[in-house]
């Protein structure tokens, strides 16, 4: 594993810009979802298929392999989005996605214990906060008939957050290369399974084209390249961004309206990145100008 190098100013920044598109274009599953008829996982098949295409013209010659933890990437990957889709056609959009952003918490814990990375106050901080906001989603599941769908939401953050703290034993990778290498991996793992369930008709084929290139393959991506800079910690954290878009993108595109509960939730895991981020340039505003000499 490479070690983490501390980046310039500019360096961390452009890989902030990176993991928050990606949650950006990740928070667009939901609506994509929601309009696909087809089982779950053939829409996993179809979209990693897609997206694996799209990225293998930028392939670079000389640079396959397939070692240790890039098995554990493909699998990890394979298992976490598998989960989530399955989650989005078994409970609400809103609470699919939300409840997968367990995945700090585990990437936290991950990062603690494997790494041995300190935890810091700020980032504990606005997880707790974050953590409650899903909490109070669980609870409201707690009994219905969706709860199978909480329960494949909570997995798929467990398996994402097992994805997230594999990606620095992959960061000698090329990033296209592991997001090519997932997806394809991902469409080959899943084909056993899903080779009675391939019809579709042309509308769901353009959909889960445009998914697999720009909704999934891209975001994996730009979130690989962007952990090159950013601390595992607070990429999670950017991260948290997509459970707060998910659900007003499926409310205005498909009519979905989110519980209160989903809504309180969310309203908490967007106080959580506030303080995260806005909390030290409030300090560093605060601080009295230094007298020159």
């Amino acid at each position: 594993m490479l070690p983490f190098i501390k980046p310039t100013d500019a360096e961390l920044a452009q890989g902030r810009w990176l993991i928050l598109s990606s949650a950006f274009l990740w928070s667009l599953a939901g609506v994509f979802i929601k309009f696909l008829d087809a089982p779950p996982l053939t829409i996993v098949f179809y979209r990693s298929l897609f997206a694996g295409l799209v990225f293998t013209p930028f392939l670079r010659r000389g640079g396959w392999r397939f070692n240790a933890p890039i098995l554990v990437s493909a699998l990890t990957y394979t298992a976490a989005i598998s989960a989530f889709v399955a989650a989005n056609k078994l409970t609400t959009a809103a609470n699919a996605i939300v409840l997968q952003y367990t995945a700090p918490i585990f990437v936290f814990l991950f990062s603690r214990l494997v790494l041995r990375e300190k935890i810091a106050r700020l980032n504990a901080l606005a997880l707790a906060v974050s953590m409650v906001g899903v909490t109070i989603i669980s609870l409201d599941s707690a009994g219905r008939p969706e709860m199978s769908g909480v329960l494949l939401a909570l997995l798929s953050g467990l398996l994402f957050a097992a994805y997230m703290i594999n990606l620095r034993r992959t960061a000698d990778v090329d990033p296209i290369y592991l997001t090519w290498i997932n997806n394809i991996s991902c469409a080959v793992l899943l084909l056993p399974v899903v080779r009675s369930d391939l019809g579709l008709s042309s509308t769901e084929l353009g959909i889960l084209i445009v998914m697999g290139a720009v909704q999934l393959g891209m975001p994996y991506f730009l979130f690989s390249k962007g952990l090159r800079t950013v601390p595992l910690q607070e990429a999670a954290l950017i991260a948290l961004v997509e459970p707060v878009l998910n659900p007003l993108w499926v409310g205005f595109v498909v009519g979905e309206v989110p519980s209160s509960a989903t809504i309180t939730g969310g309203v908490l895991i967007l106080f959580g990145l506030g303080v995260r981020y806005l909390w030290p340039l409030w300090n560093r505003a605060a601080e009295p100008a230094r007298s020159v000499p």
